[in-house]
């Protein structure tokens, strides 16, 4: 998996779900990933979201986004 997969699954998570945030930052760290957002609108507060990825698979990457970010189907 590498870091643009990442970046295009937060930004489908987020319009999917109609979460009005962006993806500001992507970094790699030993155990997976490391995504922070940050919202809109002024005052919105920045969300980080530490993805400890065992299986780096695509399911389990958007999974672990829907689950960080509160949002489900």
């Amino acid at each position: 998996m590498e870091i643009h997969d990442v970046q295009r699954m937060a930004n489908s998570v987020l319009r999917d779900y109609g979460v009005p945030m962006k993806v500001s930052t992507i970094s790699a760290v030993a155990a997976g990933w490391t995504v922070a957002f940050a919202g809109f609108y002024p005052g919105s507060k920045p969300i980080e979201v530490n993805l400890a990825c065992e299986r780096s698979s695509a399911y389990h990457i958007r999974e672990s986004l829907k689950k960080s970010l509160d949002v489900c189907d």
